[in-house]
């Protein structure tokens, strides 16, 4: 018994030693990842004209504004990434920052100026 004990807390102290350790780095910037997954209503079949809409109610004026930069074009957000597949033949994955336009594309790669729940 005194043998399976010391096993135990031997591993205990080990494992309590490694995560203080690590626990620096998982505090800083926690890492976090989201999957959206689903058929064509997932896709998103809105169009980036739509945006202008948002803009006419003077309450959602400042919610447009977040969305678009100075030049009026979306924002693109420097700390998040997204990677986008059609799921076709040429399946090559459409990767880049995060932006408006990776809703429904014929081809992965290319904008279509559509957008989803990005």
């Amino acid at each position: 018994m005194d043998v399976v004990y010391f096993w135990g807390m031997k591993h205990l102290i080990s494992g309590l030693g490694f995560a203080m350790a690590f626990a620096s780095f998982s505090a800083a910037s926690p890492l976090k990842v989201y999957i959206l997954a689903g058929q064509s209503n997932m896709e998103g079949h809105a169009k980036l004209s739509s945006f202008d809409h948002i803009g006419m109610d003077p309450k959602t004026v400042p919610i447009l504004e977040e969305m678009r930069g100075g030049s009026g074009e979306p924002v693109e957000l420097e700390d998040v990434w997204i990677s986008y597949r059609t799921g076709k033949e040429e399946d090559q994955p459409g990767v880049g920052k995060l932006t408006a336009g990776f809703g429904a594309r014929r081809v992965s790669t290319e904008n279509d100026g559509k957008i989803g729940p990005e």
